[in-house]
């Protein structure tokens, strides 16, 4: 997904939204559109077709960015998730879960490579 993309629903410009924070089968339900991506500002479900981003309707399925997923991209990255989450890019993101689900997501990325 390109970066800095605009939310339609609360028009903030968001520097990543890290779809491949999905989970494999969530990606292929938000791209079909039977589930829609949460904005990282407003919460607002967001759809995304493969190339665009609108308004989801309401009553579609939040599919949620999975920790797990994330933490292993952030390692990939040669950073921790915790690390990455207090950058710009990631900074709208770290409300999403806890220190603790940090914590231990973190570490099961560092315990599990790949």
């Amino acid at each position: 997904m390109p970066p800095e993309i605009e939310c339609p629903f609360c028009t903030n410009r968001i520097p990543d939204w890290h779809f491949e924070w999905h989970l494999r089968a969530d990606q292929a339900e938000i791209v079909a559109g039977s589930k829609a991506m949460e904005c990282p500002v407003c919460r607002a479900g967001v759809a995304f077709d493969g190339f665009i981003v609108s308004q989801a309707p309401p009553d579609r399925a939040l599919a949620h960015r999975d920790i797990r997923q994330a933490a292993r991209w952030a390692r990939n990255q040669n950073v921790s998730l915790r690390e990455y989450l207090g950058t710009t890019e990631g900074r709208l993101l770290a409300g999403f879960w806890s220190d603790a689900e940090i914590e231990q997501a973190d570490q099961e990325a560092v315990a599990q490579p790949g």
